[in-house]
């Protein structure tokens, strides 16, 4: 997002504040809405909602009348905004231009009282991020956190001082005079512009140019510096109005384009892939067909053996023999085998061949019509709605079956549907844990005993508790205490679970984890547990 629109947003929030507002909402793992509501001691209402799409590379913050209804979180650094930005949003900063925008939040009260913290909304394109601090500016979280294999000079983890991104070394929009403008650009082309202003990138040039009839490409001179001069005004004054006027930025129909460019870049490499696998398979065919051209030759030589078999010697490696039209033939010959194995060996290959190119003209045909297809299926895909565009990936895509015959260890299907895996040795409580298992997963291991590592293959969503007793119980089945009775069984996050330095395969620590009390069970859906 661009530094004008962060400023005019910003704007419009400050308008507001200080505000009360109700609990975050989560679309996603990079949708975060925050409900605004209006000024302590005016009458409540609603006041809109704050939107930041952490997507990249087009994050956004935005001031939308949208309140969607509340729901689950997706992230542990979710989980963490409801705990410590609880207060009221006191103050929305932004510094110079900079694609950053800081989010001051008050101190809540409650069973639970949490001090004041800043959400550093980090809006810079890929590398785009959200980053919780403490009142002294320590880090608390991040969305993404960033060590020092990714970037040396500037980490963004637990524990350590934030710092901003490096800024840039550009005029500041805001305060430019026209003398300072055509002094930078004259000479220069007007796409030159993003790298002389602050606050300006390649969509808000592209709303400029549009707006001021500038050829982006075109060398400026001073007399069309002039003319872009009250353009650049206006969208200094009230950037996302010119752009509404010239361009398109709405967060959410850019939110929906991401979604969908998401799902054609997916569609597009499976047909791709289809595509090249059709390929492969007409070569085959092509070749089929070329090796069965040789057929007839390969039983002129076969007969041509068994014609002259008494006049060859023992053990020749060639022979040199007369067709029937008085051509000699020159013949490669298996030292090992008689002149008669020479020629069968002959006849079988040319029958080999011969088949092999019957089966390709039987498929050639519907492999032709499923290329053709193919062809017609990536022509209309930019017509089909988003709807369509799932369906057509589902379709694509390998079938449930495949799916859990390619995953490790015994599985079970519980309640809510969800799947639970169970290992059922080391290798196989390595694979679960931590090739199987995403993050935000439930982890189980029966406390105080050897047994199997079981998660809960949640894909995002909150694990019900009828859920954790299921999973539990087998955990419990399936360790050393199968035979015991009310077994400890503690459960986690799969973020929360670590290998063990030095020990074998399977070995683990773990932190945060619950633990359930339950009878061991391996079919817990026939029993309440």
């Amino acid at each position: 997002m661009e530094g004008l629109l962060i400023a005019e947003v910003c704007r419009e929030i400050n308008a507001m504040l200080p505000s009360r507002r109700r609990a975050w909402r989560f679309l996603d793992i990079d949708t975060l809405v925050l409900p605004l509501g209006d000024p302590p001691g005016n009458s409540p209402g609603n006041g809109g909602a704050l939107w930041l799409f952490n997507h990249s590379p087009e994050p956004r913050l935005a001031l939308l009348d949208d309140v969607p209804p509340a729901g689950t979180s997706y992230s542990g650094f979710q989980d963490l905004l409801v705990a410590r930005a609880a207060g009221d949003l006191l103050a929305v900063q932004q510094h110079k231009l900079d694609r950053v925008a800081m989010l001051r939040f008050g101190p809540s009260g409650g069973f639970v009282s949490s001090p004041e913290v800043t959400l550093v909304a980090e809006l810079t394109g890929r590398n785009c991020n959200l980053v919780l601090l403490d009142g002294n500016g320590i880090i608390l979280g991040a969305a993404r956190e960033v060590r020092a294999d990714r970037n040396r000079y500037r980490q963004v983890r637990p524990g350590l001082s934030y710092r901003l991104p490096p800024p840039y070394q550009k005029l500041d929009t805001r305060e430019a005079s026209l003398e300072q403008l055509a002094q930078a650009l004259t000479g220069k082309p007007l796409r030159k512009i993003v790298a002389v202003l602050d606050g300006i990138g390649p969509r808000l040039m592209k709303v400029l140019a549009t707006a001021s009839g500038v050829d982006p490409a075109e060398v400026l001179t001073r007399e069309e510096v002039e003319r872009l001069w009250p353009f650049l005004q206006q969208l200094v004054a009230k950037p996302s109005q010119l752009a509404a006027t010239y361009g398109d930025l709405d967060p959410r129909k850019q939110r929906k384009r991401q979604i969908r460019d998401r799902l054609l870049a997916d569609i597009r490499s499976r047909l791709g892939r289809r595509r090249a696998l059709l390929q492969k398979r007409l070569g085959d065919i092509e070749r089929a067909e070329a090796a069965a051209a040789e057929a007839p030759n390969l039983r002129l030589e076969a007969d041509l053996l068994l014609t002259y078999q008494h006049l060859l010697p023992e053990r020749a490696e060639e022979a040199t023999l007369m067709d029937a039209d008085g051509v000699p033939r020159r013949l490669k010959l298996d030292p090992k085998l008689s002149a008669v194995a020479n020629a069968e060996r002959r006849y079988a290959a040319a029958r080999k061949r011969q088949r092999r190119a019957e089966q390709a003209a039987k498929q050639r045909s519907s492999l032709e019509a499923e290329r053709k297809e193919l062809g017609a299926l990536e022509a209309g895909l930019e017509r089909m709605s988003e709807d369509e565009l799932r369906g057509l990936l589902g379709e694509l895509s390998p079938g449930d079956e495949k799916r859990k015959a390619s995953l490790p260890g015994v599985r079970y299907r519980g309640p809510h549907d969800l799947l639970v895996v169970v290992g059922r040795n080391a290798r196989e409580n390595d694979l679960i844990t931590f090739r199987l298992a995403r993050s935000r997963d439930l982890w189980f291991h029966v406390q105080g005993y050897r047994g199997a590592h079981v998660v809960v293959l949640a894909g995002g969503r909150e694990v019900p508790f009828d859920t954790v007793l299921f999973a539990a119980q087998l955990a419990a089945a399936y360790s050393g205490a199968s035979q015991s009775q009310n077994v400890p069984v503690d459960y986690t996050l799969r973020k929360n679970v670590w290998r063990a330095k030095g020990g074998g395969l399977g070995a683990v620590h773990y932190a945060r984890q619950k633990t359930v009390y339950v009878t061991p069970n391996r079919r817990p859906d026939s029993s309440s547990g």
